[in-house]
């Protein structure tokens, strides 16, 4: 069996909101508010444990309703109220590494509310397709978080 090469990419998700900076950070702090919007149609996010501070881990399954096998690890790096977050997470099917990526999401006042960036770093170990999905999953999250609010 071979092993697949490296695959990087910077995925960048900006979307604007009617809504103030804090009450998105707090869509975002709030775990279960947030399991309820970051997974796509179909799928769910179901959270392990959850510490949503500097040096906090998260744990979370993911995947389609029922069929969760993929596993997901965050650690937050940075946060500041209101202002950003910024995070390494690891996506994991059983104990092979799926991908690791350094994510930050910026909300920044605009006229209409807030603007709200996600940039993701990612290294997939499996080729373009975990860089495709982070995509598709950050661009849907943030889809269902303007239904969130």
């Amino acid at each position: 069996m071979s092993t697949p090469t490296l695959t990087h990419s910077t995925v960048e998700v900006a979307r604007s909101y009617p809504a103030s900076p804090d009450k998105i950070f707090a869509a975002y702090a709030d775990v279960e508010r947030r399991a309820s919007w970051t997974a796509p149609d179909g799928h769910e996010v179901v959270y392990v444990t959850s510490s949503f501070d500097v040096d906090g881990v998260d744990d979370f399954q993911c995947g389609p309703v029922g069929r969760a096998e993929l596993t997901g690890r965050v650690r937050y790096l940075d946060i500041k109220e209101g202002v950003r977050i910024v995070y390494s997470e690891t996506i994991s099917l059983g104990s092979e590494p799926l991908a690791i990526s350094l994510v930050s999401w910026s909300l920044d006042p605009s006229d209409i509310g807030t603007e709200v960036t996600v940039i993701s770093q990612i290294c997939s170990f499996v080729g373009d397709d975990m860089i495709a999905g982070t995509r598709e999953g950050l661009s849907m999250a943030l889809g269902n978080l303007a239904n969130a609010l």
